[in-house]
């Protein structure tokens, strides 16, 4: 057992860290805070860790049950304001932003039911795979809740404002062929074949240049509301103090005709 499975593994999610690729699999129907927290602190540490080359998400769950969240994690404790009005979504905030902000690849892998905020989390990744058989739903306007974890700023920069107002206003359940057509899931897999998908694809990511991968995640999400004269200054002072070593090893592999051996560095 790996220190991240010691760590971060607990009722709510099961966490694994093989072969460079560090992945969290959500247990039980609803997300709760146990299971974000693991998140949000196993993804801050593995930002730093050369081990850790890709961070796979498996993610079946039902949204999240507000009255049965689990006792906030005590770190959040002063944040919490007194009275009959209650805690915001902080931890699961906190949770989507620091996916929001690690640079190494995250891939979402959507099984069966997918709902509320569990979209929030698919819809910070960077890849979004689904079985066959998945739906997703948005169910916190159904409950007379809102969405305010994120999503209403995400979906809309993935798939337009149309749709993302008929996910978030409308509460429509989505097949995984819908899904796809409107280019928020990636790729569909058979039911049958997903289980060897996760695994053969995760490592495949973690055997890319994934120095560069980050490269790139920090030109696209830093140039969203930049001009183009912008994001051009932006791409430079990325290129000039940020240093891709496996770049080297890519340009010959090329010029040998072979496959490259990334480092991730």
């Amino acid at each position: 057992m790996t220190e991240y499975e010691k760590q971060f593994s607990n009722e709510s999610i099961s966490c694994a860290h093989v072969d460079n690729v560090l992945s969290f699999q959500f247990l039980g129907n609803h997300i709760d805070y146990a299971a974000l927290d693991a998140i949000d602190i196993g993804v801050t540490l593995a930002q730093a860790d050369p081990d850790v080359r890709a961070i796979a998400f498996e993610i079946t769950a039902d949204g999240d049950d507000p009255a049965s969240h689990s006792p906030i994690p005590q770190r959040f404790a002063h944040r919490v304001p007194k009275g009959s009005h209650g805690h915001g979504p902080i931890v699961e905030q906190t949770t989507i932003l620091a996916l929001r902000e690690c640079t190494k690849p995250l891939i979402a892998y959507m099984r069966g039911e997918v709902n509320g905020v569990a979209i929030d989390v698919a819809a910070v990744c960077d890849l979004r795979v689904a079985n066959e058989s998945m739906t997703m739903c948005d169910t916190r306007i159904l409950q007379g809740r809102a969405a305010n974890t994120g999503i209403s700023y995400l979906l809309p920069k993935l798939i337009g404002q149309s749709q993302a107002m008929r996910i978030l206003l409308l509460g429509e359940r989505l097949t995984a062929a819908e899904a796809h057509r409107i280019h928020f899931v990636h790729e569909i897999v058979a039911d049958t074949d997903f289980d060897q998908q996760m695994n053969d694809f995760s490592n495949r990511i973690a055997c890319m240049a994934t120095r560069a991968w980050q490269i790139h995640k920090m030109q696209v999400l830093g140039q969203q509301h930049l001009d183009f004269e912008s994001a051009m200054i932006h791409s430079l002072g990325i290129r000039q103090t940020h240093v891709i070593n496996d770049r080297v090893e890519g340009i010959k592999a090329w010029r040998e005709r072979r496959d490259p051996e990334f480092s991730g560095t």
